[in-house]
């Protein structure tokens, strides 16, 4: 099961439109988003989703170095380990604000009192570690590790002389490669791996992860022939595109089910590349076979904003009733929400959000919604959008989420100044 933590961080747009709030007042938006979250918050009924709304509020404020809300949304937090880990990041803000821990400590101890379990006494760790050695965060980064130049890598690969060696130098000459458009080598790369994969077979292991063996281990490489396949489509090469695609599209169907996340990468993909090829019957056809219920959601979502960008608006909202409300169906619907809101009828756009539901899964749909508008610069819209969701529960979200994305974007601009 996936623990809920922060928003994750996204890649920010640098260029902005001409409707994006001006860099310099990301933040005062940011916070102007959190008093409409606070407000919207104040109609939530319901006990479970109070809870909810005010976890995710406590990191938004937690961010923007408000302390004493950030304390007060933690103690609406009613599951004690979740509270905890919200009282985590109050405290941490405490630190950085020079700000004194003693009352949200106070509280932590009377949440962890009869609650006790490795978890939330592990969590009672973290949080007095924080608060005793006040140790501030640092600033975040979005400088990555170099990797070895393509020429090295491609030595490096050349020279391993056994299966072990071999795959484990082909991955980073796959990223190398994919980042150089050194389309040419890297499919070398991929026969040769093949080749020693063949000739080196390796008895099937199984894990709860499904079964891997030596057809899961070429399907693993063959991956990267759909990555190179949907670079080459997005750059109008579509007979080279199509030649990768097959490639790859030889080994998905033979896959046994057991090859789980393997199979499920590559049924995923095959169905994305087809729609850059607008090849959309094709799409729906391996669509239709595939049986993994998170797959089926993804898939569902990709089919639909395609089909609603090319007009086909009714024929893409049946598609997106496959999408379900499996775990991620909340992106999976927010993709299909974009869509309709830039390619469709605003009013059919406002009536799909509004029908999602007030899920914790749902709400998703509204953080990728409001995560869209910022990242587009799209402050209009993103007010807009807002005005025309009816659930108090979805309004704090998608509110908390605009704050979130548009802290973040501040504290990118913050960063790229000071370089």
């Amino acid at each position: 099961m996936m623990t809920r933590t922060l928003l994750p961080i996204v890649v920010l747009m640098v260029c902005l439109s001409t409707v994006a709030v001006a860099a310099d007042g990301d933040r005062a938006a940011a916070e102007q988003w959190m008093v409409r979250a606070v407000e919207s918050s104040r109609e939530i009924k319901t006990e479970s989703a109070i809870s909810y709304a005010a976890e995710k509020m406590v990191y938004a404020h937690a961010r923007l170095g408000q302390v004493d809300d950030a304390f007060q949304a933690a103690k609406r937090v009613t599951n004690p380990q979740v509270k905890l880990y919200a009282l985590a990041a109050t405290i941490q803000a405490a630190v950085n604000a020079d700000q004194s821990t003693d009352l949200m400590v106070a509280e932590a101890r009377r949440t962890l009192k009869g609650n006790e379990g490795s978890f939330n006494d592990a969590a009672m760790k973290d949080l007095l570690h924080i608060a005793e050695t006040r140790q501030k965060t640092l600033p975040a980064t979005s400088k990555q590790p170099e990797l070895p130049t393509l020429e090295q890598l491609q030595k490096g690969f050349d020279a391993a002389v056994n299966r072990r060696e071999k795959v484990a130098a082909f991955q980073p000459l796959m990223i190398r490669s994919l980042q150089t458009k050194s389309f040419d080598s890297l499919e070398r790369a991929i026969e040769a791996t093949i080749k020693v994969i063949e000739q080196n077979p390796l008895p099937d292991q199984s894990s709860k992860f499904g079964v891997y063996g030596d057809a899961a281990e070429i399907a693993r490489i063959r991956v990267t022939n759909l990555h190179i396949a949907s670079r080459l489509a997005a750059e109008g090469q579509n007979d080279e595109a199509a030649r990768h695609l097959a490639l790859a599209d030889a080994v998905i169907d033979p896959l046994p089910e057991q090859s789980a996340l393997v199979k499920w990468e590559l049924q995923w993909l095959r169905i994305r590349i087809l729609l850059q090829l607008n090849r959309l019957d094709e799409a729906i056809h391996h669509f239709n076979t595939i049986k993994t219920p998170l797959i089926v959601s993804q898939a569902a979502a990709d089919i639909a904003a395609y089909q609603i960008k090319n007009g086909q608006v009714e024929a893409g909202l049946k598609t997106a009733e496959r999408i379900g409300t499996e775990l991620g169906s909340g992106a999976n619907q927010g993709t299909v929400a974009i869509s309709l809101f830039e390619h469709g009828d605003h009013d059919v756009a406002v009536d799909y959000i509004n029908q999602v539901g007030e899920t914790n899964v749902a709400m998703n749909a509204l953080i990728s919604l409001a995560r869209h508008w910022v990242e587009t610069g799209d402050a209009a819209r993103l007010q807009s959008t807002f005005d025309s969701i009816n659930s108090p529960t979805a309004r704090t979200h998608y509110a908390t989420s605009a704050a979130v994305f548009l802290a973040l974007r501040d504290e990118k601009n913050a960063d790229d100044k000071s370089k």
